[in-house]
């Protein structure tokens, strides 16, 4: 995965700023990291199941469920503290740190 730099969130920020907080932008940010996360899963639920230990499936399958509930929460909120933080932005200096160099 790429290493985060200013100028990266500098150019996440300017996209952001034209499409909002969406669940589609979100999901290509992150999908990389997901299918990083989701294969060790994958593997740990069909082991589970073939194994027959239906409780620590159920386990796995409930963290799961939490986890995609707290991403969804946090996407939420981010949408809907957007207009103030939006409003609050220098964007004239966000655009300046996306075309530059990326800062040490």
């Amino acid at each position: 995965m790429q290493k985060t730099t200013d100028k990266i969130m500098a150019k996440r920020l300017l996209v952001t700023r034209s499409h909002g907080f969406t669940i589609r932008l979100f999901m290509r940010r992150n999908a990389g990291r997901y299918i990083l996360y989701s294969v060790p899963f994958a593997g740990l639920l069909a082991w589970f199941a073939f194994s027959g230990s239906w409780f620590a499936f159920g386990l796995v399958v409930s963290f799961l469920l939490g986890l995609l509930y707290l991403y969804l929460q946090w996407l939420l909120s981010m949408r809907k503290s957007w207009p103030f933080l939006s409003s609050v932005t220098n964007w004239d200096l966000v655009k300046k740190i996306s075309e530059d160099e990326p800062s040490a």
